[in-house]
């Protein structure tokens, strides 16, 4: 008698963050790579507490999810450095970056109402 079933193993296993062997979880890694490096880029060649405390935010950022919601903190340490335009235009840049990248929100089948 087996003890752990494979659908239990591969529950516990999400549990504990373990990636799922999957084709598409190498790509899924790559874009959050290249989401990450365009983000410290534009921190490139600026000094200060705030920027070192955005890159390292910016390194240790766990999932695509992260670094979505970091794109305004970014903003906000450009800002002051690059000006309102300049840093508004790199995160837009950045933005573009994400599309295909992030998950969709699950819906609501068609012509039925969420229950509160």
């Amino acid at each position: 008698m087996r003890w752990i079933k494979p659908n239990l193993r591969n529950s516990l296993h999400d549990l504990l963050g373990r990636d799922k062997p999957s084709s598409t979880g190498w790509v899924r890694h790559q874009g959050l790579e290249v989401v990450r490096t365009a983000m410290l880029q534009t921190l490139s060649g600026l000094a200060g507490c705030e920027v070192a405390r955005m890159n390292m935010r910016l390194r240790y950022a766990a999932d695509i999810e992260a670094l979505w919601y970091l794109r305004s903190d970014l903003q906000g340490v450009l800002a002051p450095l690059r000006g309102a335009a300049s840093a508004q235009a790199e995160v837009e840049r950045i933005t573009r970056l994400f599309q295909g990248q992030l998950p969709t929100a699950p819906r609501p089948a068609h012509g039925t109402v969420p229950h509160p």
